[in-house]
């Protein structure tokens, strides 16, 4: 099965409504943010879409968090986050939330910020990790170099 086909069936217990929205939104964030990933996972509780620029899920600097009746957009960062207009709920130590019932939602000034200073603070935490094709060099062992054999 491949990956959106399993989306669909993940998504099947959800109020249509919110499953349009989901789609909306990971269309979004996949298009607007340009992560480098979309990680998925399928809880008891929620269903979550992380967009990151690695594999690592608390690299994640937001995602979709969608539970039986609504749905957030969580910044794990969020407690890091600029807010002058006061838009994150939440009060624990790092994860933050907005609370998004329609697709314009997202397009609020003040959330495309939140967003943007989220992605950008977890590119910053990474990008010394990042290495471009000119920085990688390949070292070829000589094999004489190599263990001889018992």
């Amino acid at each position: 099965m491949n990956k959106e086909a399993r989306i669909e069936e993940f998504l099947l217990p959800y109020d249509h409504v919110l499953q349009s929205l989901v789609l909306q939104l990971r269309e979004y964030f996949k298009n607007e943010t340009r992560p480098n990933f979309e990680l998925i996972a399928n809880t008891y509780q929620s269903l979550n879409f992380g967009y990151s620029f690695s594999k690592k899920a608390w690299d994640s600097y937001c995602a979709i968090i969608l539970y039986r009746r609504h749905l957030n957009i969580s910044l794990p960062s969020g407690n890091l986050l600029d807010d002058p207009d006061g838009l994150l709920h939440g009060t624990g130590s790092r994860i933050r939330h907005l609370k998004i019932t329609k697709f314009e939602d997202i397009k609020n000034p003040g959330i495309v910020r939140l967003v943007n200073q989220a992605r950008d603070n977890a590119f910053a935490l990474i990008e010394d990790k990042i290495m471009s094709d000119e920085e990688v060099q390949i070292i070829i062992k000589k094999s004489s170099d190599k263990k001889k054999s018992r």
